[in-house]
């Protein structure tokens, strides 16, 4: 037989393998250019084992195991992919589960190294393969959702039918060698091989800790971040060791790392749960880390892992807490951290612990338990009733809290109560506010008197102030009263909360004059008080003092942060008392918290053209931008975002803005705020009705290019008679022909019969086109005759007798007295006064002045109707008709006759 052949290996280190000296079989090349320092571990040669007397029991199968040095990454792919490797160490075992998800744990470690995963992230990633048995049974991973639960020694992992199968953490007897030798080789100082041989160990056996603890010891000196990266991981394999944890977190917050020494703590209140400093080092770091959340949660767990033998430390941390909850509005954990004081240690209760309680009871609103609570550790006692006969019901203090006997009870069980003198004023005042809870009103009354007659309100005044609410809550006014009115002549409660309690007492007693009073007492302690300043303006408002409520309801835009409510209520009194200016103002002032101030007339195109608001608005800022211009007013208002006012409300008073305006003919002012509103998101939903103001605001304000733009739109999303009305109304009062395209454009969309035809014909009819708009019209009365269309016909070939080179004058003119004809019978009986004023029209313009004569004549004594009548300014005719007839006979000189038509018919 040949010599074993062991490179780089003295005789201690072949000695601490165990292997023999037998038949190389598989031979090793060193590649010399890339020097790779090799390590054989020879195969067992069964032929030679029967030839020897060999004892079975020092060796261990095992094949040639080739070590590579490490590049590029710090745990390269190459080690995890090895696993067909020629030379490979395969460790026989009874469980060959170990190697079924080394790649996913290889792949989280590997991630972890490369930095693309936080340890935190790591460790909870890791810890999913934890056994469900040792979760179900864990109540600290039950209860704790942000703490972490370290692997034992040994898991179980599933199988892939569904069994759990055992995964070991220890490194079989082979691998236990090489790991030796990987520590000897460090103790010698060759570290690259040693680091080497611990990345092997760990591609067999991922799971296991030692080759992490050794790489962790290799890197601490040249690359710390490395070898925390190593000890975390090690300590992760083998968490039970809490003094381990508490090194990596100090050294985790030396790196700056405050979220990994949060998680290492974790771990280490994991392996020692009842050591309370580490809870306490946690906190710290979770308060200075911000999570409130998790800090509270430890405590938690602190107080539900302490036993009743530690009673001070339960009391101590239950109660800090308590109030720490208290002070998060939780009281509901803040009663679950008091209920382990009552519990685990009853015989060290003092009034103190009673006096959170029940504070945190009333605040749950449980008052039957609150009860209980005050007669069972003091002297209150109280008296029920019971259906056989009468017993006292005294619950005395005692070492162990029974049952809640109140509970048991209804409330009007009780019969007698009693406070003595002796009681804390804390607790008496709660047993107070119990009892007004419970509607033991009588019982509640009798001892009143008792605490505040005696108690000092310069001292209690709290106190006094709480059961003042309890009444006012149970609409006992003028019983809080006698709790308020020492408070409020006291030094230290004259305060404005107090005096507000106050005032709504009074109103509660409908004394308004003396609750006026106390509102501006108030108002005089709190100036920013809004609450009360709007309660004083309604009492204004109801005493008539107009000017009252609306000084008190000034706000200044550019020192206080402004109420909604509050400019909506003051905006109304102006509007009621007829200041209209200030009224103007505080509605603009109100609106510029959604709309965009419109800053100058050249702005309005920027804001008309635009359909969606979130384009209007960005059209504005690009306009501003290309000026210069911030599209941030300058100094703007601040306000208040937790109140605010309703949409429709709102909108109502933006509508009776717009109202007024118009009545007071300010054109202008309407213009501007309908157009602001245009880029108004809260009117978003209203977008239509919004751009029909606008564009009957362009009309009243002469305004036709942007009302144009405005009306455009209007009619793409509803074309009703209205809308078109709307166009024709500013198509007569532009300045130019742009409504000439669009109406082309529409035209090929539209029905046989619509308003744009009609438009489109009168447009001809406008430009002199008289052939085109005559072929319209003829068009469109043959599909749908009316009097509107027969009108036309009618002019239109009037327009064209007049014309100097139209022929057969004398057949266009027939022709358009008979469909002028054809309108008075389609017009009916109720348009007679128009009808004869068109016709006397039509005669008067081709020059038969004595038909024409004879129709006027007509209007001025045909009776107009009752719809004529009621809209006379509107619709009566008699003083145009008598103006024409009046020009008929000027123009044959009878000026009489014209003299008495302009005094008998036309009033100046």
């Amino acid at each position: 037989m040949e010599s074993n052949v062991y490179t780089d290996m003295d005789e201690e280190a072949q000695n601490k393998i165990n292997v023999p000296s037998i038949n190389q079989k598989d031979n090793v090349m060193v590649n010399e250019q890339n020097a790779i320092t090799t390590v054989i571990i020879e195969e067992l040669d069964e032929s030679a084992l029967s030839n020897m007397n060999v004892d079975m029991t020092e060796f261990v199968e095992a094949k040639a195991l080739e070590i590579r040095e490490i590049t590029g990454d710090i745990i390269p792919e190459s080690y995890f992919e090895q696993s067909n490797s020629a030379i490979d160490i395969t460790v026989e075992t009874d469980d060959q589960d170990i190697l079924m998800t080394a790649d996913e744990e290889d792949r989280l470690t590997k991630q972890f190294l490369n930095g693309e995963l936080t340890f935190s992230e790591y460790s909870s990633r890791m810890d999913q393969d934890i056994d469900l048995e040792t979760v179900e049974t864990d109540p600290f991973r039950n209860e704790n959702e942000f703490e972490e639960i370290g692997t034992s020694k040994t898991v179980l992992r599933r199988g892939p039918r569904g069994r759990y199968r055992k995964k070991k953490r220890t490194l079989p007897p082979a691998l236990q060698g090489l790991m030796g030798e990987a520590n000897l080789r460090f103790a010698r100082g060759d570290t690259d091989l040693a680091a080497q041989i611990c990345m092997e160990i760990i591609r067999q056996v991922p799971s296991a800790p030692e080759p992490f603890q050794t790489l962790a010891m290799i890197y601490e000196t040249d690359q710390p971040e490395k070898s925390l990266q190593f000890a975390l991981i090690a300590a992760h394999l083998s968490p039970k060791d809490s003094d381990q944890w508490v090194r990596l977190a100090n050294m985790s917050l030396e790196a700056g790392d405050i979220k990994q020494a949060i998680t290492c703590y974790n771990k280490a209140i994991q392996a020692s749960p009842k050591d309370i400093s580490l809870y306490e080092t946690r906190a710290q770091l979770l308060e200075k880390h911000g999570d409130k959340k998790a800090y509270l949660k430890g405590f938690s767990k602190l107080v539900h892992q302490l036993e009743p033998e530690d009673a001070g430390n339960v009391i101590k941390y239950a109660k800090m807490l308590a109030q720490r909850c208290m002070e998060e509005n939780n009281n509901e954990q803040a009663l679950e951290a008091m209920e382990n004081i009552f519990s685990k240690c009853p015989s060290f209760i003092t009034l103190e612990e009673v006096n959170i309680m029940t504070e945190i009871l009333i605040a749950l609103k449980k008052f039957k338990r609150c009860l209980n609570i005050l007669t069972t550790y003091t002297t209150i006692w109280v008296k029920f009733k019971n259906d056989n006969k009468n017993v006292d019901v005294v619950t005395k203090k005692s070492g162990n809290e029974k049952k809640d006997d109140v509970e048991d009870r209804g409330i009007d069980e009780i019969e007698a109560c009693g406070m003595p003198d002796d009681v804390v004023v804390d607790l008496k005042a709660k047993f107070l506010i119990t009892l007004l809870e419970l509607d033991q009103m009588k019982l509640a009354e009798s001892l009143l008197p008792k605490f505040y007659l005696h108690e000092n309100p310069e001292i209690s005044g709290d106190l006094f102030l709480d059961i003042a609410e309890t009444l006012m809550g149970k609409q006992e006014f003028e019983r809080a009263l006698l709790l308020l009115d020492p408070l409020v002549n006291s030094n230290n409660y004259s305060l404005a909360a107090v005096w507000l309690r106050h005032a709504e007492c009074w109103v509660g007693c409908k004394d308004l004059k003396k609750a006026i009073k106390s509102y501006e007492v108030v108002t005089q302690l709190s100036p920013q008080h809004l609450g009360a300043r709007i309660a004083l303006a309604k009492l204004y408002q109801l005493w008539g003092q107009y000017n009252k409520a609306i000084d008190i309801l000034n706000q200044d835009p550019e020192s206080d942060t402004l109420d909604p409510q509050v400019i909506y209520r003051r905006t109304l009194l102006l509007y009621k008392v007829k200041k209209y200016d200030e009224y103007f103002q505080s509605g603009m002032l109100l609106f510029s918290r959604h709309c965009v101030h419109v800053r100058s007339k050249v702005e309005l195109s920027a804001i008309s053209r635009p359909y969606a608001i979130q384009r209007r608005i960005d059209s504005l800022k690009l306009y501003r931008l290309s000026r210069g211009e911030k599209f941030e007013e300058e100094n703007a208002p601040v306000f208040l975002s937790t109140t605010d006012l309703s949409e429709k409300s709102e909108f109502l008073l933006f509508l009776q803005m717009c109202k007024l305006a118009c009545r007071l003919k300010r054109y202008g002012f309407l213009q501007r705020i309908c157009m602001s509103a245009l880029t108004s998101k809260r009117f978003e939903k209203r977008n239509a009705h919004v751009m029909f103001l606008c564009s009957l605001a362009c009309i009243y304000n002469n305004d036709s290019y942007h009302g144009y733009n405005i009306v455009r739109h209007l009619i793409r999303i509803c074309q009703t008679p209205n809308s078109w009305n709307l166009l024709n109304i500013i198509v007569q009062k532009a300045q130019d022909s742009r409504h000439n395209r669009f109406i082309m454009r529409l035209l090929g969309r539209e029905d046989v019969f619509s308003y744009v035809h009609v438009m489109h014909a009168n447009n001809c009819l406008v430009s002199a086109t008289y052939k085109y708009a005559l072929n319209d019209y003829i068009s469109l009365f043959k599909v749908a005759p009316s009097a509107l269309l027969a009108l036309l016909i009618g002019i239109t070939l009037f327009q064209m007798a007049c014309q100097k080179s139209s022929a057969k004058k004398n057949q266009l003119i027939i022709q358009g007295i008979a469909f002028l004809k054809k309108y008075c019978q389609l017009r009916g009986e109720d348009g007679k006064q128009e009808t004869y004023y068109n016709m006397g029209r039509a005669f008067h313009q081709i020059g038969l002045l004595p038909a024409a004569m004879h129709f006027y004549k007509l209007v001025l004594n045909e009776d107009p109707g009752d719809l004529v009548k009621n809209n006379s300014h509107l619709l009566d005719l008699k003083q145009e008709a008598a103006f024409n007839l009046h020009l008929i006979y000027m123009q044959s000189e009878n000026y009489l006759l014209a003299r008495m038509y302009l005094e008998n018919y036309i009033t100046v």
